[in-house]
């Protein structure tokens, strides 16, 4: 199974060949016409692929050699889909049918039979028409050529004057501090790898860094590794350089690096190793570096974190991410290098200048070329903005931009098939649309991307893809607060100029089409993927006059302003519609009522923000792995959803209203459900909570009470709710990853609905009140993220449950009371929690030494009003043991004439926090009994 994933560069064709194994099974043995004819294609299609495979590899291909490939790759599409609708039609039928039904269906498929006999016969002459090119004009034997330009631009940032430079001083005196700072282990070699995108600067920061320290040591060597490395030669051109000059050099890559090592023994040496790109390659290179105790240095830079981090490990390591320039310094560099300063850019390019340093995002290399590419212009402000709204193809075509093309290419170039295939997928999503990494890998794995991978299923092989992008620096992540406490990344963008560089790719392997690129699709090629992004009369009109029947997925956002007629579809995979209306009365309604019973291969569907009507029943979409229904205002002339046949469905998320849909009673058939979004406990009877029970894959829950659309006797919500912790501690025992809950329920139900949930990561609640801590969070070992809970009392037993568990990186928590006068965070308590938000009554809290030794963000608001409510001492006391604490916000409420007291005592605590000066922190107090006007003390 794990040689079935579709490919940009070679299509369908693993998939393909697995169907046509499976057409060769006993299962279908009665094709006894067509047997021999699939057994041919099947053979002579294993070679096609091996060809196709050897092609992926090169990165440029003569002319003849790149038709064939498409011809076969689409040709794999087509025969694909022929192969699809056979099997659904022949698999097509019940057991239980009566006579006439099953006298129907052999009569209809011996029809299909017919008919596929004949496709296939088309197909044949087909495959043997390019099995015959290949042998004509020998395809796979034609070498790959290179791309590499033949003088390295590189050596240009060797030789670039500093004062033409821009933002680097900071980022230089940085790594130049860290590098020759005095200390205890100052003697030790220290390695700094400088990691980041392709372009930001990372060899001209390494050679700025090169420049003003060398001076310090007995010998210094800069040498250059590259995608396929040349080992004896880097070795020889270091050994050049650190000045060993003996004759013999052969290529013996343990002679030389014995050489090396003999030869720095004695010596303090800085070395810098630019553009590495695995770490099999460091591995060897570190063998020549001596832990002489001389205060040596080594400097590395690559595009991959990977490799970064194993620069640095079993020695005196630092990972500095280079970051792209900010504004204003992207503005001085593309100004400096037009016109010498911004205020001599005349008044008429100014606009478009702004643009196109946006079109950059800070990305020094892309700067230069932009700035180069039109000052061979000249002074025309046609040529400009004709650049500006046709870059993507200068970034093809352009000699001025053939540097920022090959640095785009070589990241694109070393990735595997698996990810330049993901990568490209991107291209999909408009300019600067922030991805989310959940709905991403739901599509890869809809669009058959990913494969299955022994012990993991396949959400968790497409995050690891997700992972990797990231890792290598082919997509941007977006930092989004959770995303950092819990320290994984949540969503995405890509870069501009990379995505010109995927949609250049999408358009060369007909992967998929946008607006853009629409004009350029090859008359031979058939469009298979469609996104939709913006409007355009043209674009509307030509998509009205394809065929679509042969479309895989199509994407429709928000600027498009165009909904296709569903019924033209017939062999989707793919089909996700967004509108900006967010289901206004006004908004454009979406019939689904009968429109996607027919797509028989669908596997995501994702509508958001129209009027909807929906399906009585989904009919029997046997593929469909993703239902999204997110904010659509419902017809509710239907309010109840029957997904029961769906036993393929993965993830399920139900129309966000008011009042929800009620699942009709079977829920428990969907055992392969992962995700269920916005299941309303008011709107579904007892038997279909009880259900939720039984659904051991479930990760993901997230449940409301939106009261229904009648009131409901107090003896039915009881049930409902005992029901409910009956099945959420089935699902707690089981796989249960994330539970939301937006709803207030009996203190009984919240401690009941789990016992021990080993596998709890996230609990979120809206509204959430106990008397004290539920005993079942002492399980909770994986816990990561608690928000929003709520109790009466929190004694201090309570306060060690929750000290101990080992992986709690956020907590959000109220006391109303608390029965010990000080709260006391003990030595090692809470420790990765990275952020507190704490309101407590009638207490003082104290941190000891050691405690929350991760903690960076600290949210108290103490309540002091009441009777024993005078105090002496701070309310948050020993703040400045919170070692990692880089922001506190304090609210106090106070009686009449107190607030101002004790806001003191806070500052004062908190300012003998040794970093209390870089610190962000925040005092108010709400001074009298009720509350009424707010004092506040900032410092930054």
């Amino acid at each position: 199974m794990a040689a079935i994933a579709v490919s940009a560069s070679t299509g369908v064709m693993n998939s393909l060949l697995s169907k046509l194994s499976i057409l060769l099974s006993d299962q279908y043995k009665q094709l006894k016409g067509v047997r021999k004819d699939i057994e041919f294609l099947s053979c002579e299609l294993v070679d096609m692929n091996a060809a196709l495979e050897k092609l992926a590899d090169m990165e440029k291909m003569d002319v003849q050699t790149r038709v064939w490939r498409d011809k076969v790759r689409e040709m794999a599409y087509d025969i694909e889909d022929c192969i699809d609708v056979f099997m659904h039609h022949l698999g097509q039928g019940h057991d239980k049918d009566g006579l006439f039904r099953k006298t129907a269906r052999k009569i209809r498929k011996l029809r299909v039979r017919y008919q596929i006999a004949n496709k296939i016969q088309e197909l044949k002459s087909r495959v043997v028409e390019q099995s015959q090119s290949r042998d004509r004009y020998k395809i796979d034997e034609a070498p790959a050529t290179s791309t590499v330009p033949p003088v390295d631009p590189r050596v240009q940032a060797m030789f670039e004057d500093a004062k033409r430079l821009v933002g680097i001083d900071g980022p230089r005196d940085e790594i130049t501090q860290w590098l020759m700072e005095e200390g205890d282990t100052s003697e030790q070699l220290k390695v700094v790898s400088i990691v980041g995108f392709g372009g930001l600067g990372k060899t001209t920061l390494a050679n700025q860094v090169y420049n003003k320290i060398k001076s310090e040591f007995q010998c210094t060597a800069f040498v250059s590794v590259s995608r396929s490395p040349d080992m004896p030669k880097i070795l020889k051109d270091m050994l050049s350089e650190v000045g060993y000059h003996s004759m013999d050099m052969a290529d013996d890559v343990s002679k030389l690096i014995t050489a090396l090592t003999e030869h720095l023994a004695d010596k303090r040496y800085l070395v810098v190793i630019d553009d590495i790109w695995s770490s099999p390659a460091w591995n060897i290179i570190r063998c020549a570096f001596m832990q002489n105790n001389k205060s040596s240095r080594v400097i590395t830079t690559t595009r991959i974190q990977e490799v970064a981090t194993a620069c640095c490990s079993g020695c005196q390591g630092y990972v500095y991410e280079i970051q792209p320039l900010n504004s204003l310094d992207s503005r001085s560099l593309f100004f400096k290098r037009l016109f010498d300063t911004e205020d001599g850019c005349p008044k008429q390019y100014r606009e478009i200048s702004k643009d196109m340093i946006k079109k950059c995002r800070g990305v020094p290399l892309a700067i230069t070329s932009i700035a180069s590419l039109l000052e061979s212009q000249g002074m025309h402000v046609e040529k400009w903005e004709k650049i500006r709204d046709s870059l993507g193809y200068e970034l093809e075509t352009s000699s001025k931009m053939e540097w920022m093309r090959h640095v785009l290419s070589l990241s694109y170039n070393d990735l595997p098939h698996h990810l330049k295939t993901c990568l490209l997928y991107l291209g999909a999503y408009p300019e600067d649309y922030e991805i989310w990494k959940n709905d991403l890998v739901r599509l890869w794995i809809a669009e058959g991307f990913v494969p299955e991978k022994h012990g993991l299923d396949l959400e968790e092989v497409a995050e690891g893809y997700f992972n990797e992008l990231i890792n290598r620096c082919m997509i941007q992540p977006v930092v989004d607060h959770i995303g950092e406490i819990l320290g994984e990344v949540r969503s995405c963008r890509v870069h501009d100029l990379m995505l010109d560089l995927i949609l250049l790719k999408c358009t060369e392997e007909n992967f998929i089409t946008t607006n853009g690129c629409l004009h350029n699709m090859k008359g031979t090629s058939q469009v298979r993927r469609i996104s939709h992004q913006f409007h355009t009369r043209n674009m509307a009109l030509a998509v009205e006059r394809m065929n679509l029947s042969q479309l895989r997925s199509y994407m429709l956002y928000p600027a498009a302003k165009y909904v296709p007629v569903i019924s033209k579809f017939e062999l989707l995979r793919v089909l996700r519609l967004e509108s900006d209306s967010y289901g206004r009365k006004d908004s454009e309604c979406l019939d689904l009522s009968n429109s996607t019973s027919h797509l028989f291969l669908l596997r995501y569907l994702e509508v958001s923000g129209f009027r909807l009507k929906l399906p009585k029943k989904f009919g029997k979409l046997q593929h469909l792995m993703t239902l999204r229904l997110a904010i659509n205002l419902l017809d509710f002339s239907n309010p109840t959803l029957d997904v029961t046949s769906l036993s393929s469905l993965r993830h399920l998320t139900l129309p966000y209203n008011p009042i929800c849909l009620e699942l009709r009673n079977g829920v428990s058939k969907l055992s392969n459900l992962q995700t269920l979004e916005w299941f309303d406990i008011s709107m579904n009877s007892v038997e279909t909570i009880k259900e939720l029970g039984e659904l051991t894959n479930l990760r993901e829950l997230d449940l409301k009470a939106s009261g229904g659309t009648k009131e409901e006797d107090s003896e039915t919500k009881t049930l409902k709710y005992d029901t409910l912790a009956a099945s959420l501690r089935r699902l707690g025992n089981s796989n249960l990853r994330q539970l939301h809950a937006g709803f207030s329920a009996p203190e009984q139900f919240w401690n009941n609905c789990f016992t021990c949930p080993h596998h709890l990561q996230w609990i979120g609640f809206t509204i959430i009140k106990t008397s004290q801590i539920p005993t079942w969070m002492a399980q909770a070992n994986r816990l990561a993220y608690l928000d929003r809970l709520q109790v009466a009392q929190l004694p201090s037993e309570d306060v060690q449950v929750l000290a101990q568990m080992p992986c709690l990186a956020y907590l959000s928590l109220v006391a109303e009371m608390v029965p010990e006068k000080s709260i006391i965070i003990r030595s090692n308590a809470f420790p990765v929690l990275k952020q507190f938000i704490f309101s407590y009554r009638l207490s003082c809290l104290m941190f000891e030494p050691g405690a929350m030794p991760r903690l960076k963000k600290l949210d108290i608001t103490y309540d002091s009003r009441g009777p024993g409510s005078e105090h002496e001492v701070s309310p948050v006391a020993g703040v400045e043991h919170l070692a990692s604490l880089e922001e506190v916000s304090v609210v106090v409420k106070a009686k009449h004439g107190e607030g101002s007291k004790l806001g003191s005592l806070c500052r004062e605590s908190i300012q003998r926090h040794p970093r209390y000066q870089s610190m962000n922190v925040d005092v108010e107090y709400e001074d009298g009994d009720d509350d009424g006007l707010s004092f506040s003390e900032d410092d930054d």
